[in-house]
């Protein structure tokens, strides 16, 4: 999958957005998916659902997984993968590494509102390792 690196920050030097702008960005793409949340430590209302999600492997619905989101405050790390039904594997992936950036590896259309979105997106450096789940 292509994917792209999102770096916009605040005038303080932190990022300016979290995981719930992009699934803002790309409200239509997550709705119609099933999510599969890895490796995630965040701070938040919901931080602890959100890291109770990736500890039992369960998926979940992409309307709950937005409104997990929004009450979440700062991811500091996670892989959400996103799978539409009548998929074998992720087809869009979300990233969040170490509160420093994020990555979206996905389809060009995807890819595109990201860059329409947000103002400092750049190719990703790796690519996107693992679509299963």
């Amino acid at each position: 999958m292509q994917g792209v690196e999102i770096h916009d920050l605040h005038p303080q030097g932190y990022l300016s957005f979290d995981l719930k702008h992009i699934l803002q960005c790309l409200h239509a793409d997550v709705v119609c998916r099933h999510w599969l949340c890895e490796s995630v430590e965040c701070l938040g209302e919901s931080a602890q659902e959100l890291e109770g999600l990736a500890q039992s492997g369960n998926t979940v619905a992409g309307e709950e997984f937005i409104a997990i989101a929004t009450r979440t405050h700062q991811v500091i790390w996670g892989t959400f993968k996103g799978r539409l039904p009548h998929e074998q594997q992720s087809t869009l992936t979300i990233k969040a590494i170490d509160s420093s950036q994020w990555e979206v590896f996905g389809e060009q259309a995807c890819l595109t509102k990201i860059q329409a979105t947000f103002k400092d997106v750049r190719p990703a450096r790796y690519a996107e390792d693992d679509q299963s789940y």
